[in-house]
């Protein structure tokens, strides 16, 4: 077909008229889509705040990544326990004083799964207990036939749930056991699109976990279902396991951002707040790092009361270390940066003395 013969289609296909019932559903539907001057659109209901800045907004989806064996169900039960009223966790609070929980586990095993309602129920009241429910589908269909009326697909099941029960937080560990290739442009957008339109429809959050791609560095959501969840979520946390303490950070959000949540595991593998460690240990890092530039500008600096010039400190760095004239720059400005490099009121500078 030619450029023409398709321009003379499109043009052809625009100057046919709407017929009347396609028409009137476009004049409804334009009505009840239309953002309108004088009407009131609440902010939506937080569910958690953490460190003063709410989150898990309801009638949203909210993801949660980090690499395979990274702490990502632990932080599951840490977000449980907290609406379910847990204080374990002192800079984060439930926006709320009742409610439900739904938790779906898609991976494990039924005992591992079991382990998880153990380990909420640790760390909540025996009072909101009866508010948690946690689901095992490890062995449930993918898919089924419409026909077969005794079998249900893991999607249909927690839709049921959500239905039946309105749950106001809800945790799907993991969301790619919900379709057959997190690859499949199709079904990824499908699945994105319906569990978004459950949010909306019966006003809850609901949290979905995906692993990130295998790469240390790249700490994308696999596949275009990773792809389609960083575009719909409200919201993408992150967790990083950096020795024996888990890291929580807020990739991004629609709204404000939250701080970062630290936790590690007790005796009984239960999370516990793990702030203070996580301080000490970048404290710790930071006064690794500094030594270690301090003693590189060591070789570079001799003690000089009148100090150097910055070019000076650059052109001895690059000559004593074999730096290029990039590095030598990035290194003095890092020195600079953490007070390994100090100037006076003349821009002279010198090394400074390890505190």
């Amino acid at each position: 077909m030619t450029e023409q013969e398709i321009l003379d289609r499109i043009r052809a296909a625009n100057e046919q008229p709407f017929d009347e019932p396609q028409n009137e559903v476009y004049i409804e539907k334009k009505s009840e889509y239309a953002i309108k001057d004088g009407v009131d659109y609440p902010d939506p209901e937080y569910l958690i705040d953490i460190g003063g800045v709410p989150t898990m907004p309801k009638g949203n989806l909210v993801a949660l990544s980090a690499k395979w064996k990274n702490g990502k169900t632990f932080f599951c039960d840490i977000i449980s326990a907290i609406f379910l009223g847990s204080r374990a966790f002192g800079q984060c609070t439930a926006l709320q004083s009742t409610g439900k929980v739904q938790f779906f586990d898609t991976e494990q095993a039924v005992s591992d799964t079991a382990r998880i309602r153990k380990t909420i129920k640790a760390m909540t009241d025996e009072s909101r207990h009866s508010d948690l429910e946690v689901y095992c589908l490890r062995n449930a269909e993918i898919d089924t036939d419409e026909d077969d009326n005794k079998r249900i697909s893991r999607f249909d099941f927690i839709k049921h749930s959500i239905e039946q029960d309105h749950p106001d937080l809800v945790i799907i560990d993991g969301i790619a056991d919900l379709i057959y290739n997190y690859n499949d442009v199709n079904e990824s957008n499908d699945m994105v699109s319906r569990l978004a339109a459950i949010a909306n429809e019966h006003n809850c959050c609901i949290v979905v976990v995906m692993h990130q791609n295998k790469g240390q560095k790249d700490k994308n959501m696999k596949g275009h279902l990773g792809t389609m969840l960083f575009q719909k979520c409200s919201d993408v946390f992150n967790v990083e396991k950096c020795g024996s303490v888990f890291v929580v950070s807020h990739g991004v959000s629609r709204h404000r951002q939250c701080e970062d949540i630290a936790f590690k595991l007790d005796a009984n593998a239960v999370p516990m707040d793990a702030f203070a460690d996580r301080q000490l240990q970048v404290e710790m890092a930071r006064q690794s790092e500094r030594a270690k530039l301090h003693d590189q500008l060591a070789q570079c600096l001799e003690e000089n009361a009148t100090g150097y010039k910055k070019s000076e400190v650059v052109n001895l760095v690059k000559e004593n270390l074999g730096y290029s004239q990039s590095q030598a720059y990035r290194l003095v400005a890092k020195a600079e940066e953490m007070k390994v490099l100090s100037s006076n009121d003349k821009r002279r500078y010198y090394l400074a003395p390890l505190q």
